[in-house]
């Protein structure tokens, strides 16, 4: 049997957890060591996995967020992230951020830190109960 471990699959372990128990977990381990709580704070949740939203929370999600920002950080995200996105967004977002999204080029530096100012804000919602992720998809919030 092939070890599967790391941080990358701590977080998804972490992300599966209660609030609470998540909150007590990362607690402990920035007690030890907070550099490797944060980078699991960061890696429990990735861009791509704005494809999971509820049209609702993509919304309220979008209302907080930069449309420039939203319009370079899915330069470089899966298609499937981009339709969910643009299916589920008001039109005069969505041709903001299609403005953005077919525009001249940009340094990957430059979207890969829209990709991270939003998703300080989409953590900052998880963690006030604001957003959920969910990936199983065999559970639908209402």
């Amino acid at each position: 049997m092939k070890f599967q471990g790391g941080v990358k699959e701590a977080a998804k372990m972490l992300a599966g957890l209660s609030k609470s128990a998540r909150e007590k977990v990362l607690d402990l381990i920035s007690k030890k060591d907070p550099k490797m709580a944060e980078t699991l704070h960061k890696s429990m949740y990735t861009f791509d996995d704005l494809q999971y939203l509820t049209p609702m929370m993509l919304i309220e999600l979008l209302r907080s967020v930069k449309m420039s920002d939203m319009g370079l950080a899915l330069r470089i995200s899966s298609n499937e992230l981009k339709d969910h996105i643009m299916k589920n967004t008001p039109r005069g977002m969505r041709q903001e951020i299609e403005e953005l999204l077919l525009g001249p080029p940009q340094l990957a530096s430059k979207v890969e830190e829209a990709q991270e100012r939003i998703m300080v804000i989409v953590r900052e919602k998880i963690d006030k109960g604001q957003l959920i992720i969910n990936k199983d998809s065999s559970e639908t919030y209402v």
